[in-house]
């Protein structure tokens, strides 16, 4: 008896677990939003933009005297 009743609990939790995964989402189609505005950075150029950034031109330096 004992085992059935582990059964039973297990494929309950399991079943509401099921319907509860299943309703999550956003309804409907899917679609790309309108562009708007300037474009965005991707993820790698928001997380290291120095790396992807062109170099600085280097700063004029001054004559050295000697």
């Amino acid at each position: 008896m004992q085992l059935f009743h582990q059964i039973l609990v297990r494929t309950v939790a399991l079943g509401v677990c099921t319907v509860a995964l299943g309703g999550c989402g956003q309804q409907g189609a899917l679609y790309l939003p309108p562009s708007q505005g300037a474009p965005r950075a991707s993820l790698p150029e928001s997380l290291r933009p120095t790396l992807l950034s062109p170099p600085a031109a280097p700063a004029a330096s001054a004559p050295q005297n000697q």
